[in-house]
């Protein structure tokens, strides 16, 4: 055993706690939570990922926080080169950083997507923590129209939500749902819905 390592893992964790409720404090809109996602939550969304999916092209993360999710994708197999992470808070940018310098993390909002990503870049999967709820309506259409079209066809878009019933909003009306899972072991309980992207173009849904 290593009791020091454990110490120093509590502690850091503390730390990103503690990050998150400043940030919620200063951008409760952006933020949408008081805890960031658990191990269960975290490994569910990565779960919906493979490494083997294709060759080519790489795997966009938006509102990574503090990177539970991130570590999660990585520990799925997802090679560092290979993601890119979208985070609006230069705060929590700069802690992703620390915690993963070999990840091209990109410090801009989700709606400025297709300007962060690099030219011609195949996009396998986008996996969303974003709270779509709690976003200024606006905000969500034009994340999501940024969603339909920068994922390649064939891609996978990957949301949690609080909400368990009803209809994940501002999904694209010719998105195609393949996956639901419940995660009651986090703080709420969420749901994990996957959705692919299909062969034509289709509407923002209300």
């Amino acid at each position: 055993m290593n009791p020091g390592g454990f110490v120093d893992k509590r502690k850091k964790g503390l730390e990103r706690q503690m990050l998150v409720l400043k940030e919620l404090a200063q951008n409760p809109r952006d933020m949408g939570t008081l805890f960031p996602s658990s191990s269960a939550l975290a490994g569910t969304m990565a779960g919906a990922v493979s490494p083997r999916m294709t060759k080519n092209g790489v795997f966009v993360e938006l509102g990574a926080g503090t990177g539970p999710v991130t570590e999660a994708l990585l520990k799925r197999g997802i090679p560092a080169e290979r993601l890119i992470v979208i985070e609006k808070s230069p705060v929590l940018a700069e802690c992703l950083l620390k915690r993963f310098p070999h990840v091209d993390i990109r410090c801009c909002g989700a709606e400025e997507m297709s300007v962060c990503l690099p030219e011609r870049v195949r996009v396998n999967a986008i996996i969303s923590s974003l709270p779509f709820r709690s976003l200024p309506r606006e905000v969500s259409i034009s994340i999501m129209r940024e969603v339909e079209n920068t994922l390649s066809l064939g891609g996978i878009f990957v949301q949690f939500t609080y909400a368990l019933v009803g209809k994940m909003p501002f999904i694209p009306t010719g998105f195609r749902k393949v996956r639901t899972r419940l995660v009651p072991f986090n703080v709420p309980p969420a749901k994990v819905e996957v959705y692919l992207k299909p062969r034509a173009k289709s509407a923002i849904a209300a």
